[in-house]
Formats: C-alpha cells, structure tokens, sequence
C-alpha cells in the first residue's frame, strides 16, 4: 500500500501569566504522523525564565499545571523535557515515532517570571495517507 505524506506547520500563539502555567492545543489530528520540526520564538526579556514543553496527548484538556496526559516530544532529544530562551528563535530538527489518528498537539509553557510572557510555537508535522 502507498502512502502519500504532506507537511503541515501548526502554529500555537497566546500569553502565559506571570508565574503560571498556560496549555495551548491543536485541533485533533485525523491522520497518522510524524513531528519533523520544533521552533519557538523568545522575545527580549524572557531571560530564560519560560520553559516549553511539547506534548502529543489523546485528549484536548489544557491544564494550567502538570502533569499533562501523554507523552513529551522533547524527551526523545535528551535529559531535560523543555526549551527555553532570551531574544533568539530555535529551531529543532527531530523525527519522532510515528502517531496514529486521533492525537492532539499540545504546547505548555511554565513562567517563572513575574510578568507575563508571549508563547509563539510552531510545530510542523507530516500527515501520512494511506491510498489503496
């Protein structure tokens, strides 16, 4: 059977509260897929003081703290489970395992600031038809 693959970019924008938590999601995922790119924008001012975590989670809830459901994408990169920044964009080029149908995306972020700060994400990923 082959299988047709197209690239989709999503994007998660919003503020998280001053010494809070904030979760964004994504629409539900109706296809298999794969996570090929991580980015994030810090804007000046963040001094590292907002951690991102992405998730891949079979439900749509949006807690303000942990523990959230699923699973962290950025465990498969190494020993901590988050980025984080001041005034720069990173990006992360990764392939994960594969997803089925039925996922939600999910970006939490943590500020341990005292004023609030600008979450902008996005995650492309690459939805996998099957064709007879």
């Amino acid at each position: 059977m082959e299988k047709k693959r197209e690239l989709r970019t999503i994007a998660f924008f919003g503020t998280c509260p001053a010494s809070s938590g904030k979760t964004l999601v994504s629409k539900r995922i109706n296809y298999p897929f794969q996570i090929k790119q991580i980015a994030a924008s810090f804007a000046p001012g963040v001094e590292r003081l907002m951690r991102l975590e992405f998730w891949i989670s079979p439900d749509d809830s949006a807690p303000t703290s942990k523990p959230l459901t699923g699973y962290n994408i950025l465990t498969e990169l190494g020993h901590v489970g988050y980025i984080t920044g001041d005034d720069e964009r990173k990006e992360l080029n990764i392939e994960t395992s594969r997803y089925e149908r039925g996922y939600f995306l999910k970006v939490f972020a943590q500020n341990f600031d005292t004023v609030e700060h600008t979450i902008d994400c996005q995650v492309t990923i690459e939805l996998i038809y099957e064709e007879d």
